[in-house]
């Protein structure tokens, strides 16, 4: 019962950081980095594409690193909307999400293995 309790609380905490940092991220990259339309009729869909990014990479990151037992089954079945949804906004650049998810699942290994290193105790309690 823990363990669906700390998978579900990695996904609650996964949107919500999705839901935080998507303006923020959009506003960076179209100052900085990339160039940002209008959209089209009035309709920008920018900003559903970077909660997608953000949703994908949150949800691999945060289970990964903090997940506890079947947190790959965890990760499938959270991530089937989004997958859906980039199908039907962008099939021809489904190798995106791709990229970003194993990116997540790199960072997310590597912060599992270094809190295990630096504070195991803390690792212990919420394992």
């Amino acid at each position: 019962m823990r363990s669906i309790l700390k998978n579900a609380l990695c996904i609650v905490a996964a949107m919500l950081l999705t839901y935080i940092l998507a303006e923020p991220t959009q506003s960076f990259y179209c100052n900085n980095i990339g160039v940002c339309s209008g959209g089209f009729f009035g309709f920008d869909l920018s900003i559903v594409m970077w909660m997608l990014s953000l949703y994908i990479f949150f949800i691999v990151f945060l289970l990964i690193g903090f997940g506890s037992n079947h947190k790959l089954w965890w990760i499938g079945i959270a991530l089937i909307p989004a997958i859906l949804f980039e199908v039907l906004i962008d099939p021809l650049h489904i190798y995106f999400p791709i990229v970003l998810g194993l990116i997540a699942w790199g960072l997310g290994y590597l912060a599992n293995k270094a809190l295990w290193k630096l504070v195991p105790g803390v690792m212990a309690k919420i394992s």
